[in-house]
């Protein structure tokens, strides 16, 4: 489950847990977040996750799904 192919969705997740954690805490306080960190932090996240999808794209540029498309959709897959 934890492997590098995940790395950039685990990433994207915890991302999304801390931003959902902020905006949890503003309405539950009744107050607004404000960023005062580094200016160049979202650029740089930007940046970095454009960089990833494009290294995992050109790595693997073949890499798909496993599904099967002869099978209709209705089709159980179970046969006992």
């Amino acid at each position: 489950m934890f492997n590098r192919e995940n790395a950039i969705g685990l990433i994207l997740l915890v991302l999304c847990a801390a931003v959902a954690l902020v905006l949890l805490y503003s309405i539950a306080t009744g107050t607004r977040f404000r960023f005062e960190g580094p200016s160049w932090l979202g650029t740089a996240l930007m940046i970095l996750f454009i960089g990833a999808t494009a290294f995992a794209f050109f790595t693997r540029p073949g890499r798909r799904w496993p599904w099967q498309r002869n099978e209709p959709p209705d089709q159980e897959r179970d046969e006992r």
